[in-house]
């Protein structure tokens, strides 16, 4: 494989018009309209629509002959306050929209990929087996967890994920929890007798970081009202992360204990996952040597800070890796890029995996 054939300018500007096009496409609710798009501009590859109740459905091409899946989701948060969020707009050389880096950007440079490998391979066989899932941007995560169940004979999956370029064998687990505090409100010139929830919940945050040694993310805070009288209550939805050879049930335990060691607090559970880890296995070689040959150097080991559809199929054994270049931390705010140069280097990583693969067959 020459590497000029997978940095063409050809090559980047199909990604490129791809990306625009995906951007173009809303699906933050609606996850159809992105599907068909996929399925018809993929026509090559024979997709199924695996229901998802009450969701809609992901597009997959599942076989078992080819072990190795690569999956990332269709979904993406919504506009928030993003202006123009389905109107993409390239600005020194980076490319803006929602969703561009989480994750259409990197379904962009898949689509490149395949179809470069097609054009140069055309009596060839895709050889992977690809998954466009929803709801991963969401709290219930249905799509992967749905997909579980038809992954007989998929032993390998690349979840793509912006991961800053790095190859990812870990991701950080977290405990995601809320505060309520209710007390009796008063007239707001006499706050001094008012026993303030939003205070209160501000000391249960000082002593869990205190107590825990580590910073707690507040999602969501709400108490008050526009009225001039002290708040009666306070709701808080924050998370603490989970580090590599913590014992998940210990740590919430200690999280509560540092919740209830300020009285009147009440603690709800919402949701946790342990720290995972995969390892340096088949899939890590092959993305390992797919990076070196497009990019001519080894690539940088990273953990995914946020959760990802690997950890549904780390339930049932598949051997992850997590990767794609990207800046996660803004994805999902009102100045989510990818830059042009990403793409391009997701782009050849990809078709490079996909050449050695089929080699291997």
């Amino acid at each position: 494989m020459e590497r000029t054939e997978i940095l063409s300018l050809k090559a980047l500007d199909t990604a490129k018009k791809e990306l625009f096009n995906l951007i173009s496409i809303p699906s933050y609710r609606d996850f159809s309209q992105i599907l068909e798009y996929l399925e018809k501009r993929l026509d090559y590859i024979n997709f199924e629509k695996q229901p998802v109740e009450n969701k809609g459905y992901n597009l997959v091409s599942i076989d078992p002959s080819k072990p190795v899946l690569i999956n990332t989701h269709v979904d993406t948060v919504p506009p928030i306050r993003m202006k123009d969020p389905f109107n993409p707009v390239e600005k020194n050389g980076k490319i803006y929209g929602r969703g561009a880096a989480d994750t259409k950007g990197l379904i962009a440079s898949l689509i490149t990929a395949l179809d470069i490998f097609r054009e140069n391979n055309p009596e060839a066989d895709i050889p992977v087996s690809l998954a466009f899932t929803i709801d991963e941007e969401q709290n219930s995560a249905l799509g992967s967890e749905v997909l579980t169940t038809s992954l007989k004979g998929i032993d390998y999956a690349v979840v793509l994920e912006p991961t800053y370029g790095k190859v990812c064998l870990k991701q950080m687990g977290t405990v995601e929890f809320r505060l309520k505090v209710t007390t009796e409100s008063y007239h707001a010139s006499e706050f001094e007798k008012a026993e303030n929830p939003a205070k209160k919940i501000f000391s249960v945050i000082n002593n869990i970081e205190s107590r825990l040694n580590r910073k707690v993310n507040i999602l969501r805070f709400r108490s008050g009202w526009e009225y001039y009288a002290t708040p009666d209550t306070a709701d808080v939805l924050a998370e603490i992360k989970v580090y590599e050879g913590e014992n998940l049930d210990s740590l919430e335990k200690r999280l509560i204990d540092a919740v209830y060691a300020i009285p009147d607090v009440e603690y709800v559970s919402v949701d946790k996952e342990g720290f995972i880890s995969f390892p340096e296995g088949f899939m890590y070689e092959k993305i390992r040597e797919a990076y070196k040959m497009a990019l001519g150097k080894e690539p940088d080991m990273g953990v995914m800070p946020s959760w990802t559809d690997a950890a549904n199929f780390r339930k049932i054994g598949v051997e992850c890796v997590i990767f794609g270049f990207g800046d996660l931390s803004l994805s999902h705010t009102d100045r989510e890029f990818i830059t042009v140069e990403e793409l391009r280097k997701n782009t050849a990583v990809l078709y490079s995996l996909l050449t050695i693969l089929n080699q291997s067959r």
